[in-house]
């Protein structure tokens, strides 16, 4: 099936907005077991990404695979650690997501919110919001 992804990416430090991501983009889906994935193309840093987006009951992992490469899961309450790979280097980030919510009632539209204080390496220490509408189509 295929389907329209909109997404809207705010990042926080210390309560002023440091930046807004907007991204609308075309994508496939597919379920496998009882999770939906969701599959894109983007442009990161100039080369191809493919994003992966697997939606669970009550968790959701988003997949990088391209010039950078990241795995990053959410989990209402869990603090989770992956690695953030980009040709500067490895970076660990540390995620603790504060709000998740996977809003399904919808026909053929599923909402997405996720709300997480994020630190990389204590280089970085903010709070992400990402909000994600994916619209599918018959």
């Amino acid at each position: 099936m295929n389907a329209k992804i909109n997404i809207v990416t705010t990042q926080y430090e210390k309560k002023r907005v440091l930046d807004t991501i907007k991204q609308q983009v075309d994508a496939n889906i597919y379920y496998k077991n009882e999770d939906l994935y969701v599959v894109y193309k983007e442009v990161e840093m100039d080369k191809p990404t493919t994003t992966t987006i697997k939606i669970s009951d009550n968790k959701i992992s988003i997949k990088k695979f391209g010039e950078v490469n990241s795995t990053m899961n959410f989990e209402k309450g869990v603090v989770n650690k992956s690695k953030y790979r980009t040709p500067q280097g490895l970076f660990i980030i540390e995620t603790k997501t504060r709000e998740l919510k996977i809003d399904k009632k919808t026909e053929n539209c599923i909402k997405l919110n996720i709300d997480y204080d994020i630190n990389i390496m204590n280089l970085f220490n903010g709070r992400n919001k990402i909000d994600i509408l994916l619209e599918i189509k018959e």
